[in-house]
């Protein structure tokens, strides 16, 4: 009789460590398929993921999500390039009075095809917009042909890969606004309509009339002119 409790025993134990050790296996193979991104639901069935990063996928940004500002230095440059037709062009700054907006497109994204018809179209310029310039690639990285069928007849397309790292063009289609007569770029942002640019202009304005108000209050104020100086109101009695 206690031999036979002993054998027992000792089959109790055995089973103890074996059954310890499935489920030690267990854990970690469930951690395994964690880390795959696989979970089990209470059907027992495998359920993968859906925030499992696929790293051959590359990230495509949401038009609102995107960079919305340029890594140039604010100065404007001049830019020399080419003309889809294969001729030499340069659009130069110094010594004028107008401002420019710059339009960064290329021949094969999606939203840009809505500018490149815009424009054939004859869309209007925005208001305090004197011309308009559109800035391709140049021709190792673009393909004049397709350009030739974008391009409008009534604005200047000037293909010149080095303009979008003097301005620090993020993403495309980008829009630089620049002011000849105040020598630097005044506004810049991505844009997916035509329309949103004209709001990013009256941005670019409204940031201009409150850059001055702060000049000159400060140019005031260093003069030793509060704001409520009598001196600022000659009419008043």
């Amino acid at each position: 009789m206690t031999a036979l409790v002993i054998v027992l025993t000792f089959v109790v134990l055995g089973l103890c460590v074996l059954v310890a050790g499935l489920l030690r296996s267990h854990a970690e193979m469930l951690r395994a398929f964690n880390e795959l991104g696989v979970t089990f639901g209470e059907d027992g069935v495998a359920h993968t993921s859906t925030t499992l990063p696929d790293p051959t996928r590359r990230s495509v940004p949401h038009a609102a999500d995107r960079v919305t500002e340029g890594t140039g230095d604010g100065d404007i440059h001049a830019i020399t390039g080419m003309t889809p037709d294969g001729g030499s062009i340069s659009v130069a700054f110094a010594g004028r009075v107008e401002r420019t907006m710059l339009a960064f497109l290329t021949s094969g994204c999606t939203t840009c095809k809505n500018f490149w018809d815009a424009f054939r179209a004859g869309a209007a310029l925005p208001r305090g917009v004197d011309r308009l310039v559109i800035v391709t690639r140049s021709g190792d990285e673009e393909s004049p042909a397709a350009l030739t069928n974008l391009r409008p007849s009534q604005h200047t397309v000037i293909m010149a890969s080095e303009a979008w790292d003097d301005y620090g063009v993020p993403v495309s289609p980008y829009f630089v606004l620049v002011d000849a007569a105040a020598g630097r770029v005044v506004g810049e942002g991505a844009a997916t309509t035509w329309t949103q640019v004209g709001s990013l202009l009256g941005r670019a304005d409204a940031d201009s009339e409150l850059e001055n108000e702060r000049r000159i209050d400060a140019e005031l104020e260093a003069a030793g002119i509060a704001p409520d100086d009598p001196s600022l109101y000659p009419g008043d009695s």
